[in-house]
């Protein structure tokens, strides 16, 4: 580095950063995720960049990217009740002349239309497919 070249990578808690040649690195998702996660369990931003040798605002900048969006809609988990057998369970029929016999589940620009009758056990299953998407 005394003669003006830059290492290609350098090892920050165990991983392995790539430096370009302008000095530019290139951040592990699996180290960004670490580090997001000490500042969360308590850890100030400035001493955990210091640490990692990266800049305080990127840091801030990471664990603002991993909170939730106020716009992301949350997901609550769909349970039968205990004295339903799950294989009998279903979306309720409603009474004859309701407006909208369907619910509908809308999540950003998608909508989950569930018709009367629909088994809750694969209303379960659509709603994690659709949480475990996020």
């Amino acid at each position: 580095m005394l003669d003006g070249t830059m290492p290609e990578e350098t090892k920050v808690w165990g991983f392995t950063v790539p430096v370009s040649s302008t000095g530019r690195r290139k951040w592990p998702e699996a180290l960004r995720a670490q580090v997001v996660e000490k500042i969360n369990n308590g850890a100030g931003i400035r001493e955990t960049a210091e640490e990692i040798g990266a800049n305080k605002s990127l840091v801030a900048l990471w664990v603002k990217k991993a909170e939730p969006s106020a716009s992301c809609p949350a997901f609550v988990e769909l349970v039968a009740p205990e004295n339903l057998r799950p294989e009998t369970a279903s979306v309720p029929i409603p009474p004859a002349g309701a407006e909208d016999s369907r619910c509908q589940i809308s999540v950003g620009d998608m909508t989950i239309a569930i018709p009367p009758g629909y088994p809750v056990t694969h209303l379960a299953e659509v709603l994690q497919a659709v949480r475990g998407a996020q």
